[in-house]
């Protein structure tokens, strides 16, 4: 049920997403072919400079809307879905509330990366002309063999761990937000501004907690080692390994509240 739950929640997204995206990649082609053109006459320049100016306004229009939509369609679709009008439909069905949160939160984090990915893509084709792609892969080879030289055989590890923390970090702040919607809605009034109380508050508390792990783990392991310690690549994993960690905890954290509150503590009045 979780995989028809992920499908549905794709296409009801894609319909929003997909013509953004093809949207932003046509304005980054115009923009390179602008910056591309040669001048030809003082008229042309002018008309042509006003048309530059008109597609670059457009184009970084387009990356903050996207950005945004983001994070709208995140809050909107957990919001909507589950705890707005359409919530008394969504829980009529056979499915775990964990379930639904798995679905909206995997999705959230594929539409995220791959906003990322469509704004690196279309910055990538913008600037194509000035880049020298010999000298860039070039400079890649180079930064990567000293990456290999400096992490050796713990190189893939280390690789394998930034994905991680990356994707757990990206989780635990999608995590947030749902918990903070959904403490948000025990209040019987001003649910959305409580709700943004709220996820204030569980940040509040994520800063002091991280605060006293990095103590408590980093520092009392720096001071052993000493302060002027030049950390290796064993140190290196080692931090990455205790943020993963905590990360996950927090994930983990947020999650069974998130669930306890849309399973025991459902508020759709």
């Amino acid at each position: 049920m979780l995989g028809k739950l992920f499908k549905y929640e794709i296409k009801a997204t894609a319909r929003l997403f997909l013509p953004l995206y093809l949207t932003i990649i046509i304005v980054a082609a115009i923009n390179m072919l602008f910056l591309n053109t040669p001048d030809a006459g003082e008229k042309s320049t002018f008309i042509g400079n006003i048309a530059m100016g008109v597609s670059i306004v457009t184009y970084v229009t387009l990356i903050v809307g996207m950005l945004l939509m983001t994070l709208i369609v995140l809050v909107q679709r957990f919001h909507k879905n589950l705890l707005g009008d359409e919530g008394y439909l969504m829980f009529t069905l056979p499915v775990q509330p964990w379930c639904h949160i798995l679905s909206k939160l995997f999705v959230s984090m594929l539409w995220t990366i791959v906003s990322g990915i469509v704004a690196f893509c279309s910055i990538l084709l913008i600037a194509a002309k000035d880049i020298s792609w010999p000298d860039l892969y070039n400079e890649l080879s180079f930064a990567f063999s000293h990456m290999e030289q400096y992490f050796g055989s713990l190189g893939f590890l280390v690789g394998i761990e930034a994905i991680l923390l990356g994707l757990f970090t990206l989780s635990s702040t999608i995590l947030t937000i749902y918990a903070a919607i959904a403490l948000g809605h025990l209040f019987n009034r001003y649910k959305l501004l409580a709700s943004f109380g709220m996820y204030i508050a569980l940040d509040i508390v994520s800063q002091i907690l991280m605060s006293v792990f990095g103590f408590v783990f980093f520092n009392q392991y720096t001071l052993r080692l000493g302060y002027e310690f030049i950390p290796n690549a064993s140190h290196v994993s080692g931090f990455m390994l205790i943020s993963i960690i905590y990360t996950g905890l927090v994930t983990a954290v947020y999650f069974i509240l998130t669930n306890y509150l849309l399973k025991k503590k459902l508020n759709l009045e």
